[in-house]
């Protein structure tokens, strides 16, 4: 039996190992972070669930709805909202006719997704890859405390800035594939969590606010709303333009990085954005890809078989997560067969 590691506890990584358990290999998954779900990130905060990473599901391929469907039967998915609203220069307007559509997210938060699907999988969380060797016709890798792990074959899901460093020098003998993944450019963002009085005066057009042409908010969101069984105080979800977090990326303090968001919604909303009764700052230093390969996943057997997979393969949302861990699975069992 061939023994797989898969780098990486999102949802890439997670679909992909489900098929390759299916087809019967020996996976393993390890992820640097305490928990699964990659940007399907949700804290825990006074009571209730706020998702700080992606903030809902779209569905535009058949296979895709078939996951979210089974998802919606197990009660770990529910339609959100239809309605995002546009928040211009000239004022908030609703959406258009062809803009209306289901958003889907999770009332325990969308990392219940990642939870669901690692719940059968041999996953060791809190481990931190730093380097990649071949010894014996073997992958080895090196983990942050020394620890050694042995694979026949690799799928990475890493952010393709954090795969290089651990991976560029034994793959010099694969020119095309090293090309292809420092190509990708990924984006940063802060996302700020932020919980408001009971009693606060808050429009039902705040509930999803898509901010177009903001030089600081790209997003807007009355988080409450995705959890009504939880629903403690108003608690907003605000994320920056790729732009405003660039210029704050060496910032050390975060709130200090953090506060022209508050501000800013503040001027554009209502005053009170920018007094939360409590509030929490994420730097996503790897949030969005500026430009998606445009393929499913990025393989090579030269020098052993190694797949990289993830949105920034496939495309910049959870749909492309999802297609991307399925192609990468395939992709394998090709090279393994």
């Amino acid at each position: 039996m061939k023994d797989v590691v898969i780098i990486g506890a999102g949802l890439a990584g997670l679909v992909c190992a489900q098929q390759l358990k299916h087809s019967g290999l020996n996976v393993s998954i390890v992820e640097k972070s305490g928990g699964v779900g990659g940007r399907m990130a949700t804290r825990r905060l006074q009571g209730t669930w706020v998702d700080h990473g992606a903030q809902y599901i779209t569905v535009r391929s058949d296979g895709f709805g078939r996951f979210i469907h089974k998802l919606q039967e197990a009660g770990i998915v529910q339609q959100w909202t239809r309605s995002v609203h546009r928040l211009t220069p000239d004022g908030l307007f609703p959406p258009s006719a062809d803009e209306m559509y289901p958003r889907y997210t999770c009332p325990t938060g969308m990392t219940s997704i990642a939870k669901h699907l690692a719940a059968d999988q041999k996953v060791t969380s809190n481990t931190r890859i730093v380097s990649a060797n071949l010894q014996d016709r073997k992958w080895r890798l090196t983990t942050e405390d020394r620890g050694q792990i042995v694979a026949d074959a690799i799928v990475s899901t890493m952010p393709a800035p954090q795969f290089l460093p651990v991976f560029e020098a034994v793959l010099a003998p694969a020119p095309a594939f090293l090309k292809a993944v420092k190509s990708v450019k990924f984006s940063p963002n802060i996302t700020i969590m932020a919980g408001y009085p009971k009693g606060t005066p808050v429009s039902t057009e705040w509930k999803a606010i898509r901010c177009v042409d903001d030089p600081i908010l790209s997003w807007v969101s009355h988080d409450s709303t995705k959890h009504p069984q939880e629903i403690t105080q108003p608690i907003f979800v605000l994320q920056s333009t790729r732009e405003f977090a660039r210029k704050t990326l060496e910032e050390i303090n975060l709130e200090k990085a953090g506060q022209p968001l508050l501000n800013q919604a503040s001027q554009l909303l209502a005053t009170w954005f920018s007094k939360p009764e409590w509030w929490q700052v994420h730097r996503w230093r790897y949030a969005l890809v500026e430009e998606a390969l445009g393929v499913a996943c990025l393989s090579t057997e030269v020098p052993l078989p190694l797949v990289c997979a993830g949105d920034w393969c496939a495309g910049s949302n959870l749909e492309g997560a999802y297609q991307s861990g399925l192609a990468a699975a395939a992709a394998l069992l090709e090279m393994l067969a």
